[in-house]
């Protein structure tokens, strides 16, 4: 009778977690050369793109929209699905106002901590809402992945559908607990970087303040207009195709 022969258990376990490095780590080192990317890019061309996460907000997006007008600055919008719903006229302000939509997601989902394929549906329910109020189909809107995160599939989900995935380099820290930066230091990191991606958010909050910290950070950036820094939209920063943006 032939021996049963048995299954190297050392090399299936080596296969399960050469997998479960993949489907992190790959991710990772895509969206940390995104962001090396934009850096390069803005220190290149002495930019500056300021970015909303999280919104709109019946608040706080009003607030921002007319500051960026008087200082005549262009923004990029990531919206964020659940907070479009019954905020879509405040999504046609942001487009009249000359401002970029993107796409992070509709309930803002970890890649990461939830099942493989959540993230992926969450994506397309976010693209399936933007298109029907901006008739764009979701290769044309920039996405941001909530948290700055991506799985292996969720990665390969949004590459298949050349849509450009869009990080930050220069974290405001206008949502963190228990952690701060200052106005006065973002605009002196973003100074030293030679410009750079800023990451606010737009969402209203119930934390004290929160509109006046938004507020002064984004109020710190637009000073560095006297420098000489050049204020532009995520595609134009990366020579993407120029979107319609009023209605």
């Amino acid at each position: 009778m032939p021996l049963t022969e048995h299954p190297d258990y050392g090399m299936v376990l080596i296969g399960v977690l050469t997998l479960a490095m993949a489907y992190v780590l790959l991710p990772r080192v895509y969206l940390q050369h995104q962001k090396r990317r934009l850096a390069r890019l803005c220190r290149q061309r002495n930019a500056i793109a300021i970015t909303f996460d999280d919104g709109p907000g019946r608040l706080l997006t009003l607030s921002v929209v007319q500051r960026l007008q008087q200082a005549q600055v262009p923004a990029t919008f990531f919206l964020l699905g659940r907070n479009v719903r019954g905020n879509e006229d405040l999504v046609d302000v942001i487009r009249d106002r000359g401002h970029e939509i993107g796409s992070h997601g509709d309930e803002h989902v970890h890649h990461v901590y939830t099942l493989p394929w959540t993230g992926i549906v969450d994506t397309w329910q976010a693209w399936r809402r933007l298109r029907e109020l901006t008739g764009r189909d979701a290769h044309t809107i920039a996405f941001r992945p909530p948290f700055g995160k991506l799985n292996l599939l969720s990665l390969a989900y949004v590459l298949w559908h050349r849509t450009p995935v869009v990080m930050w380099t220069h974290d405001s820290y206008d949502t963190r607990l228990g952690a701060d930066l200052p106005p006065e230091a973002l605009a002196e990191q973003l100074r030293k970087a030679g410009g750079g991606v800023v990451l606010l958010h737009d969402f209203d909050r119930s934390i004290a303040d929160a509109d006046k910290r938004v507020l002064a950070k984004l109020e710190a950036v637009l000073d560095l207009q006297r420098e000489g820094y050049k204020f532009l939209r995520v595609s134009e920063l990366l020579g993407l195709p120029a979107a319609p943006l009023a209605r």
